[in-house]
């Protein structure tokens, strides 16, 4: 029954976040996330911060390595970001990765996890945080092998700061990478000496 609850809760955020104002969000996220602990009962744990940190440092160098190689500046220069900076320290962690780790590493993990075991756990949180991306066919695939991976790390760090971390970094970093590469890419003109 607290599962079913769970998802309802998570299946009104998810509405909330396509169609109420997006400047709610930053504040919608976390008090979605008090609720959903408030309602499951579930401690979360917030230990683990050699994985986290580890987490960081993996997501930083890899991050390193697109900017390194040209496909990989040209991938991150893809994508356009208002107020890169803001969103990434601000925007992301209180609009999407409290939510999101919370509820599906934290209470939906811990949930299924007592019941079924990690594996299980593992499983279904991954496939469900890649269905939560929908409607891109690309980015559920994507985000569901990233499930399995913060999962893994939920599992192997007892806690929820290492996925947290992992998910934050990810996506700040991204939206930071991409703002430099894009200010720094050369400004196109019709000069052959300016490209």
């Amino acid at each position: 029954m607290t599962v079913a609850v769970v998802l309802l809760i998570m299946a009104a955020v998810r509405v909330w976040n396509h169609h109420g104002p997006s400047r709610s969000q930053p504040f919608a996220g976390p008090l979605a996330a008090i609720l959903l602990v408030v309602v499951s009962g579930v401690t979360l744990s917030w230990c683990g911060w050699e994985y986290a940190v580890a987490a960081a440092l993996a997501m930083a160098a890899v991050y390193g390595i697109l900017l390194l190689i040209p496909a990989g500046r040209e991938a991150l220069a893809a994508r356009s970001y208002d107020h890169p900076v803001r969103r990434a320290l601000i925007g992301v962690p209180l609009s999407t990765v409290i939510f999101e780790e919370v509820a599906f590493r934290g209470v939906l993990w811990g949930l299924i996890a007592d019941e079924h075991g990690v594996g299980w756990a593992t499983v279904i949180t991954a496939v469900l945080f890649g269905l939560w991306h929908l409607p891109d066919r690309g980015e559920v695939a994507f985000t569901t092998l990233a499930g399995v991976l913060l999962s893994f790390l939920r599992a192997a760090s007892g806690g929820v700061l290492a996925p947290f971390v992992l998910h934050w970094t990810a996506n700040g970093l991204g939206i930071l990478a991409s703002a430099w590469v894009r200010r720094s890419a050369p400004e196109e003109s019709g000069d052959p000496d300016k490209s």
